[in-house]
């Protein structure tokens, strides 16, 4: 039996928190230019994004938690196909081996996929966040004066 990779590859949710990041980053500096309420915005744009980065790695328990799900689903299909070929204890006792190990293996590569492709994500936005709401003010200055 083959493994598939069972977890989707989604691009879009991350375009999603880097276009909401662009957006916080682009409003914190206009505000910042026209310095509504007396106040520099640049910086408390950084935090918003690092808030945008916390988000995202919620996002992540829910998605191995489907990932997990759709892994026992498919196992579970399997082992009644195999059960339906009314097998020896012997050829049933090996394929059910065989259904575990590739559980497994399909199990794991998904949740790697997905930790590997979300931590990108995370970290990318928290330390840019981060970046700009420590030095912000000091880019604003630089910028506008």
């Amino acid at each position: 039996m083959s493994v598939t990779n069972i977890s989707k590859k989604n691009h879009f949710g991350s375009f999603v928190y880097w276009f909401l990041a662009i957006v916080c980053f682009a409003l914190g500096l206009y505000l910042s230019k026209i310095t509504w309420l007396h106040t520099e915005w640049f910086s408390r744009s950084g935090c918003l994004v690092v808030v945008l980065g916390v988000w995202s790695s919620i996002g992540v328990v829910f998605h191995e938690k489907l990932i997990s799900r759709r892994a026992n689903w498919i196992r579970n299909k399997e082992l009644r196909q195999l059960k339906a070929k009314f097998l020896d204890e012997a050829d049933m006792t090996l394929g059910i081996d065989q259904l575990n190990a590739d559980h497994d293996q399909r199990l794991n590569l998904a949740i790697q996929d997905l930790r590997l492709s979300i931590g990108v994500l995370e970290m990318s936005l928290l330390i840019s966040g981060t970046l700009v709401w420590g030095f912000g003010d000091l880019l604003v200055q630089a910028m506008f004066q």
